[in-house]
Formats: structure tokens, C-alpha cells, sequence
């Protein structure tokens, strides 16, 4: 009889700890599952949905606010990582060029970066830009608009030694924050029409065909 209990306990035992063991697991593969997806948000902001508000102030000094723009004009929002990226010159000077068409669509230019206020005016000077961009303080719109992710080797495999060194240089002291460089449309409505998000910095939203499209 003690036998029999003692075999019963056993397997009691055997059960509770493989049911232990499995909850932990669970719980192992949910907490580096949020790590990996917590840092490059890729629950990015659809068409259709409320655009957040955007408020700064451009290289020129000029207040920017998107509740007051969209009165008058739709807003056409790029993310801008800094004037240290290639692909991201390479981006804005395509958008320089088409800003006149885009004006006469009634289209209103921010670029947002986390670059230094001063680097902005670097940039704007060097590239002839004639658009605003928007130092984005405590990387508020980035954050608003889950593009937002933080510069480390998890998420920069590739270049990270590099790009760290010009996140340092470019942005505010101890800000390791970049975007992705995402591309938005918001209506007079203040709904998002357009959206162009991918995770991969070479991939841009096309200028040319965005003004078709309008």
C-alpha cells in the first residue's frame, strides 16, 4: 500500500514539475519574443488611422503644427535618420526636387529627424532644402508614430560600430534613437491615406509616384 502511494506520488511529482517546466518556457520564448519585437515596432500606424499630432520647430525657427497645417493643406510627414546616411541624402534630395509639385498639389513638406537642432541647419544649408525639418524632441513623433528603435547590435547587425559612432556625433547626447525611414500622408481630415514602412533602411517611398497617385 505505502508502495502504491509512493509510485502515486512520484508521478504527481513527475506531472507538477513538467507542467512547471513548460510555463516556464512559455514564459522564456514571450519575454525574448517582446524583447525582439519591443525594439523595431513592426505594428506600424495603417491608412486609416488618426495621425498623431506632429509639433516642433523647423531649421528656420518656424513652429510647426500639424493641426494648424492640415486647415489648409495635407501634409506629407518623411522620416530622416541624418545627414550622415547616404541613403537618406540620396531620399531628400529626390524630395527637394519633386517640392514644388508637391506644393502645387497643396501638399505640406516636414521632415522628421533625430538630428541635433544645429545639424539640421547643416543639412538644410548643404542640400539646398527648402522644407521644413523637425528636430523631433525627446523623439516624441518617432515614438507617436512606432517608427521609433533604439541603435544597438540587436537591431543594427550591419555597420554598427559605424552607424553608433554617427548617432553619437548627430544626435543629442545619449540619445540612441533612430527611425525607421517611413514615409506618410495625412489628409485635411488628419487620417493617415499613404503609408511606406519598411524596416530596411534601403527601402524609400518613391516621390514620382506618390505625386501620381494624388
Amino acid at each position: 500500500m505505502r508502495t502504491c502511494n509512493c509510485k502515486n506520488l512520484i508521478r504527481l511529482l513527475y506531472k507538477f514539475n513538467i507542467s512547471i517546466m513548460k510555463h516556464f518556457i512559455l514564459i522564456i520564448i514571450l519575454i525574448f519574443s517582446f524583447n525582439l519585437s519591443a525594439q523595431i515596432d513592426y505594428d506600424h500606424l495603417k491608412v486609416g488611422e488618426k495621425a498623431p499630432q506632429i509639433v516642433g520647430i523647423d531649421q528656420n525657427g518656424l513652429a510647426i503644427n500639424s493641426t494648424e497645417i492640415l486647415k489648409t493643406n495635407k501634409i506629407l510627414m518623411v522620416f530622416y535618420r541624418g545627414n550622415w546616411c547616404p541613403h537618406c541624402k540620396k531620399h531628400l534630395g529626390s524630395l527637394q526636387e519633386h517640392l514644388n509639385e508637391f506644393i502645387e498639389k497643396g501638399i505640406y513638406v516636414i521632415v522628421v529627424t533625430p538630428e541635433t537642432v544645429e545639424k539640421t541647419k547643416e543639412t538644410a544649408v548643404k542640400w539646398h532644402i527648402n522644407f521644413s525639418i523637425v528636430h523631433d524632441e525627446n523623439n516624441k513623433i518617432m515614438k507617436d508614430y512606432k517608427v521609433a528603435f533604439e541603435v544597438n547590435e540587436q537591431n543594427v547587425p550591419n555597420y554598427y560600430k559605424i552607424v553608433s559612432s554617427h548617432v553619437t556625433e548627430y544626435n543629442v547626447k545619449n540619445n540612441r534613437v533612430l527611425p525607421v525611414p517611413a514615409t506618410y500622408i495625412i489628409d485635411k481630415n488628419g487620417k493617415i491615406s499613404y503609408v511606406q514602412y519598411d524596416p530596411n533602411y534601403k527601402n524609400r517611398s518613391n516621390f514620382e509616384e506618390i505625386l501620381e497617385m494624388l
